[in-house]
């Protein structure tokens, strides 16, 4: 309701460049994701930047170490694991020491997620606008398997400072909804931290590959390959083309995977579907997922597949054996 008084204020004449919706301090950010992919008549009119999260560099550590009962998921570890980019805030607190161990740990959970350093919450604010990290339309030139770049004042073994830019920002979850233009071989890469998604496909491509929830993915860190009990992420790149009839039925399996095979609660691809010429884009958070075709593959490209997992307990040589065998022989 709150998104739809905006979008009447803005036929009202007002004019909104961004809106930042601020959730409470251990809140899911799944719900407003899903609204945001779900609800046809907002994402017509918004389309989702990306998902921010604030994180207390002095107790944060204390945070993913906290216990949960059997089954519940650790929210802390869950923040992480779905935002698009991380303040790792109050980093004056700590020693310069701490600030990459906990950097480390964070990237161990989501590594694709940019983790920025931050007193008081400033940062630049061009970093907190024009993300696209849910534009399926930028996956293909985002470089989605690609690990996020580590912040200048890690490099530099540095953490004072945080970058004073335009403006302050800081809290929690901020999921920023932005409007038009305005904000809103094989190969692996992994790392790895917690609740459940996969996926749908079917834009055409074989059988319909459906949205669903559930278990499933690979995971735990390529280098070391083992099977973790909290929440990883890693990305597969392979050439060649995928068959749209087994896609289709590797899709269904892995949306009812159980739970010895982990849970899924996002999937980036990007998909050369044989007999198809067009690259296929796939997004799923959750239960909710979307697809669409972002542009022609060129003449004499290489048609390289990309697929990144975020999630818990993944098995990475099960899902990395099942994505294998969808490929044209």
């Amino acid at each position: 309701n709150g998104l739809k008084q905006i979008l009447e204020q803005i036929e009202r004449g007002s004019h909104i460049d961004a809106i930042m919706i601020e959730t409470t301090g251990m809140a899911d950010p799944v719900p407003i994701v899903r609204t945001f992919m779900a609800n046809a008549e907002i994402t017509s009119r918004l389309r989702l930047d990306g998902v921010v999260c604030v994180a207390d560099a002095k107790h944060l550590a204390g945070r993913l170490d906290d216990e949960v009962e059997a089954g519940k998921v650790n929210e802390a570890y869950q923040q992480v694991a779905f935002s698009d980019k991380i303040l790792l805030n109050k980093i004056d607190l700590v020693s310069t020491e701490e600030a990459i161990a906990i950097k480390d740990r964070i990237r161990d959970i989501n590594a694709f997620a940019k983790v920025l350093p931050s007193v008081k919450g400033r940062v630049q604010l061009s970093e907190l606008s024009n993300m696209r990290a849910h534009d399926m339309a930028n996956f293909v030139e985002a470089g989605i398997e690609q690990e996020a770049e580590a912040a200048p004042e890690f490099l530099q073994g540095g953490h004072h400072g945080g970058g004073h830019g335009d403006d302050a920002h800081g809290n929690v979850n901020g999921v920023g909804g932005g409007h038009g233009d305005s904000h809103g071989h094989t190969e692996e890469l992994g790392h790895g931290a917690e609740h459940g998604a996969a996926g749908g496909h079917g834009a055409g491509h074989g059988p319909g590959h459906g949205p669903g929830h559930g278990h499933g993915a690979a995971g735990g860190d390529a280098k070391r390959s083992r099977h973790d009990s909290r929440v990883n992420s890693f990305a597969i790149v392979k050439e060649g083309e995928v068959d749209p009839q087994r896609l289709g039925e590797w899709m269904q399996s892995i949306k009812k995977l159980p739970p010895d095979k982990g849970t899924i609660f996002r999937i980036k691809a990007i998909l050369a579907v044989q007999g198809h010429p067009f690259k296929h884009v796939f997004h799923a958070v959750m239960d909710i997922s979307d697809e669409e075709d972002v542009g022609p593959w060129q003449e004499g490209e290489k048609k390289i597949n990309k697929i990144v997992f975020i999630g818990k307990a993944l098995d990475q040589p099960f899902l990395r054996a099942g994505f294998e065998g969808v490929f044209v022989s």
